[in-house]
């Protein structure tokens, strides 16, 4: 089913047509070419296991350029001791936003990963770090697709890849799903969820993390977002 996915986001980026749609600046883990209009900001709370909560705030800060920060805390809720996470940076510049025939383009910088081990001083699941990616609508109206590649680790030079697609349904229902770090198979993650809106401006995700992986255990999330305008 993965391998399939990947296919059909792969096509589907490189040979379709593209045609705008409403903007998501992320899937779950995954980057997408949205981007916040000048103004704007997007506030973000996911909880997720261990009684943690990952707090991210993106700005529109020029019409091209999306800033922001992530911070992670673990064991929130519980009798554990807090772990406190150092808050990582997230840039996002959009050079093309897209025609007909080649997709949105956008690069970006996010140093936001999951899982804080404080003892290693690192995430167990790494930032995205420097990225790329291209988007467009194909196939039918409501149906975006996304394929990236990025370094999180300039020591080893690795690069990474990741998949996703958004089925938006007249924008108060999106199904989400995305196949992550798919350069190596043995960390590669496959997420899916839902998205609803309670409000036009409020949305909460639900959402499954690392389905079906060989040896892990997967994880539910919770996502509530806020979009506003200064």
């Amino acid at each position: 089913m993965k391998k399939l996915f990947l296919a059909a986001v792969l096509s589907a980026v490189i040979f379709l047509p593209a045609i705008s749609l409403a903007e998501s600046t992320h899937v779950i883990d995954t980057p997408t070419t949205g981007m916040l209009d000048y103004g704007a900001y997007d506030l973000n709370f996911r909880l997720f296991s261990a009684g943690g909560i990952l707090t991210r705030l993106d700005f529109g800060v020029f019409k091209m350029v999306n800033l922001g920060f992530g911070w992670e805390l673990r064991n929130l809720i519980g009798t554990n001791a807090v772990t406190v996470a150092p808050p990582g940076l997230d840039i996002k510049v959009r050079p093309f936003a897209g025609d007909m025939v080649l997709p949105s383009l956008a690069i970006g910088y996010d140093g936001q990963g999951n899982f804080y081990d404080k003892d290693k001083q690192e995430f167990a699941q790494k930032e995205k770090g420097i990225y790329m990616v291209l988007g467009r609508e194909v196939f039918f109206p409501g149906l975006e697709a996304h394929l990236g590649a990025n370094i999180n680790d300039f020591k080893s030079g690795n690069v990474l890849g990741f998949a996703s697609s958004i089925y938006n349904i007249e924008d108060k229902f999106f199904f989400l799903a995305e196949y992550d770090n798919f350069s190596t198979f043995d960390t590669a993650r496959f997420n899916a969820g839902v998205k609803f809106f309670i409000v036009e401006n409020l949305s909460v995700d639900l959402a499954v993390r690392d389905i079906a992986a060989a040896g892990r255990s997967s994880e539910r999330v919770i996502n509530i977002n806020y979009t506003g305008r200064f």
